[in-house]
């Protein structure tokens, strides 16, 4: 009987000795766990940040540079019209010109001011290189004739401009923007 009572007991002590170590696992794996899912979820938190702060980065360079844009678009809806007008071409070309002029220097001295990562914002400011000479050329041709003043070569400079932002949207998981849109 004191055989049987201490194998009972003996089995027991492994029994519960097991169970222990078991639970002890578990819960390493279980904070293990919680800290994947919070790194995770700070992770998103990031992620949702910069695309918000991008977002604003956006709204800022809209607000920034529509008044100018607007200017430049009512000369080129002046010269594409049914029945143009010398004298309203000859104005809205003068202030269009006026306008790229401001435009460019605005462009050259423009920062971004929300809170984006450093490389971010970097990436950003060396795209608004190619606004400033995109606004220098609409500025230049305007100049040259604004009568019929040639903006193709200004033109591929704002593509210029809008596919080095698009690529910086696209890398933040986001719509590239079409900014000619945004800002006329």
């Amino acid at each position: 009987m004191k055989k049987w009572l201490l194998a009972l007991g003996l089995t027991s002590v492994l029994v519960v000795a097991g169970c222990n170590g078991d639970s002890s696992e578990e819960n390493t794996n279980g904070d293990t766990d919680n800290n994947t899912e919070e790194t995770d979820e700070s992770k998103d938190n990031n992620e949702q940040n910069v695309k918000k702060d991008l977002l604003n980065a956006q709204m800022e360079l809209k607000n920034t540079f529509k008044e100018y844009q607007s200017k430049i678009a009512g000369y080129q809806a002046e010269v594409s019209a049914e029945e143009p007008d010398a004298e309203a071409i000859k104005s809205a070309g003068e202030e269009a010109q006026s306008a790229a002029k401001e435009a460019a220097e605005t462009a050259k001295g423009y920062t971004v001011e929300t809170e984006l990562p450093e490389e971010m914002k970097t990436q950003f400011e060396d795209s608004l290189t190619s606004l400033q000479s995109y606004y220098e050329e609409v500025a230049s041709a305007l100049e040259e004739n604004a009568e019929e003043a040639d903006l193709s070569k200004a033109e591929e400079k704002f593509k210029k401009f809008n596919d080095q932002l698009g690529q910086l949207y696209e890398d933040a998981g986001l719509l590239a923007p079409d900014m000619m849109k945004e800002l006329s």
